[in-house]
């Protein structure tokens, strides 16, 4: 079927309130935008929906919206993990090779690391305890 602008007419679907999924014939230069057409030739290809059905039809509509727009929030937040987690990964892989580092300097020196260390801390803890104990037996 052609319009009267001499062009084969084109079938649309309305996403409207008022007629939401209704398969119309239009001319091809209708924008839908504007509402303006080429030519006037319009009309509905299907019958008028019951209340009922536009009703369904509309939360159906809305609902498909909603569902569009969580997926969308959860596809940022799963970018942003991965991301979050490439940060982690990287600064994970920095820490553990600072150890290996130390250790290579020590080794070039050719000594070997001290393991003083932990002997001091024991230490401090003993006295620690030794003058929290003598301060309760004094104070306490």
């Amino acid at each position: 079927m052609k319009c009267r602008c001499g062009i084969p007419c084109a079938t649309r679907t309305s996403w409207t309130h008022e007629n939401p999924g209704r398969k119309f014939v239009a001319c091809k230069f209708f924008n839908h935008e504007t509402g303006q057409r080429g030519c006037n030739t319009f009309y509905w290809v299907d019958e008028e929906q019951t209340y009922w059905q536009r009703d369904v039809i509309n939360v159906l509509v809305a609902e498909k919206h909603r569902v569009a727009t969580d997926l969308s929030i959860v596809k940022a937040r799963f970018t942003c993990l991965e991301h979050e987690k490439k940060r982690l990964t990287e600064e994970l892989d920095k820490i553990e090779r600072k150890p290996l580092r130390a250790r290579e300097a020590v080794m070039e020196k050719g000594s070997a690391p001290k393991q003083g260390g932990f002997k001091i801390i024991v230490i401090c803890v003993v006295i620690s305890v030794f003058f929290n104990f003598m301060f309760m037996k004094m104070f306490g």
